[in-house]
């Protein structure tokens, strides 16, 4: 289990160098990784790199939205919170609805791993073997592991990996996202 500051996450450009990316976590910590999640600002529309070989999914957490044209298939407009799949071999492009926004994407290799995207406001859960990382898209999330307490700052995550009781307490106005990552 490993708790991820916001200020921790290290920055780096845009495969296509048209923006800037900050990566929560990666496994493994390599070139070819399995699965990544990050958190990126797009300011203006315009293409999304390419990820052969890989899926994705993002989810707008500031801003009105986002329209993506996947393989020239304009989708509806994705509103914040709502998660969004398509493959990273896919031509896509962005169009910004009123102003810059920040996103939350999870890529993750088809091959190796199958990855799931909830946003939750609260809840209890037994974590079986899969890794799940939850990251907190509000002000403060407190949450227990076994009898281990947490408390994530605004964008933090927490990293669970082993076998545990999870129970999540947060505001009313409080989102997080719960990514299950499984191997196969």
């Amino acid at each position: 289990m490993k708790q991820l500051p916001y200020s921790g996450y290290a920055e780096m450009r845009w495969k296509n160098g048209q923006g800037v990316t900050r990566e929560v976590y990666r496994f493994p910590a390599s070139e070819q990784y399995d699965w990544r999640i990050s958190v990126a600002t797009i300011r203006e529309d315009g293409a999304f790199s390419r990820f052969s070989g890989y899926l994705r999914n993002i989810s707008v957490l500031e801003g009105e939205g986002m329209f993506l044209t996947v393989d020239d298939q304009r989708s509806a407009l994705i509103s914040p919170f709502q998660a969004t799949d398509f493959n990273g071999d896919s031509e896509v492009f962005c169009e910004v609805v009123g102003g810059p926004l920040l996103d939350f994407n999870v890529i993750y290799r088809h091959e190796t791993t199958q990855a799931t995207v909830r946003w939750l406001r609260d809840g209890a859960w037994q974590h079986q073997q899969e890794t799940m990382l939850l990251f907190n898209a509000g002000n403060l999330l407190d949450i227990t592991v076994e009898s281990e307490r947490h408390t994530l700052q605004h964008y933090d995550s927490l990293l669970i990996d082993n076998p545990a009781t999870v129970t999540v307490h947060a505001d009313s106005d409080t989102l997080f996202a719960c990514v299950t990552l499984t191997s196969h």
